[in-house]
């Protein structure tokens, strides 16, 4: 068994085994998490996976959030939530376990098709959001002004293809939230670890960051993605033609979209060097290239 389940607070171990049974081994998962705690606990009970943190940690917000969305998300596409655990200061979520592999998103992938359908059912299924206390995705960008602190203060991490247009991204930037507003329930974190895979079957998991936003706003994600794992933006945009709600979503908006997200990326590339966010970034930018000439 790992250490880190050991090392967990007895009444919090205490408290998961009396809903799981004895837990017998502790994977950790193969991905990132900004949990204190996570793994896939093997116990009498069956399998569970479990994501725990400290009240105090200032991400706590994000999984009471979950706890509470996870009702109302449809059990074929999301794990659902087994059980909750308060106790000396930690907030453990135990989910289904879901069996699957990371989906691949690589060009030619005979995921794509099955994740284009998903997101078709998502919507489908959160629209209207349901009632929830989440900031929308239009409140959670507004008032940000991420490309006019690039240009005041970073000008000269910017390529002249960017300064060129810092006016035209400055006013995407803040045309932003009324563009993307909307009545879906978004997930807003659409990632290769957050698709899980399972022959023709695609569930969705890490639901810490969810808002109400334009019903195509999950596809426009996807693209970013796309992008990143090996396509080319032209290739990522023909494959989001394949899902009918994106093929509404107007292109002024999609565009702004993408330019409040890259300035988001490019800020923090700037501002906290690491590289992730470069990486980010740059997929960002080859993307509005692809929008913007």
């Amino acid at each position: 068994m790992t250490d880190t389940w050991k090392q967990l607070p007895r009444a919090v171990r205490i408290s998961i085994e009396a809903r799981t049974g004895t837990v017998t081994a502790a994977l950790p998962p193969t991905a990132g998490t900004v949990s204190d705690f996570a793994a896939t606990l093997e116990t009498t009970g069956g399998p569970v996976f479990c994501k725990a943190v400290r009240e105090d940690n200032p991400k706590a917000w994000m999984h009471r959030l979950e706890a509470v969305v996870n009702s109302v998300l449809p059990p074929d596409i999301a794990p659902r939530l087994l059980w909750k655990v308060e106790a000396d200061g930690w907030l453990a979520l135990g989910f289904e376990h879901v069996p699957g592999r990371h989906a691949d998103l690589s060009p030619g992938s005979a995921d794509l098709p099955l994740i284009a359908r998903t997101l078709e059912t998502l919507a489908g299924t959160l629209t209207p959001a349901p009632p929830l206390r989440a900031f929308s995705l239009a409140d959670r960008w507004s008032g940000q002004d991420f490309w006019h602190n690039l240009g005041s203060r970073h000008r000269d991490r910017l390529d002249p293809w960017t300064v060129a247009r810092l006016d035209t991204l400055v006013l995407a930037e803040h045309e932003a939230p009324d563009l993307i507003d909307g009545k879906t329930l978004v997930h807003t974190d659409l990632t290769s670890p957050n698709l899980l895979v399972n022959g023709e079957a695609v569930r969705v998991v890490d639901w810490a960051f969810p808002a109400p936003g334009a019903a195509w706003a999950d596809t426009a994600y996807m693209i970013v993605r796309l992008i990143e794992a090996g396509h080319t933006p032209e290739q990522a945009e023909r494959w989001a033609d394949s899902v009918s709600l994106w093929q509404t979503a107007p292109a002024r908006s999609v565009t702004a979209f993408g330019s409040i997200l890259t300035g988001l990326w490019t800020l923090r590339a700037a501002e906290t060097p690491r590289r992730h966010w470069d990486a980010l970034s740059a997929v960002g930018l080859a993307w509005l290239r692809h929008r913007l000439g």
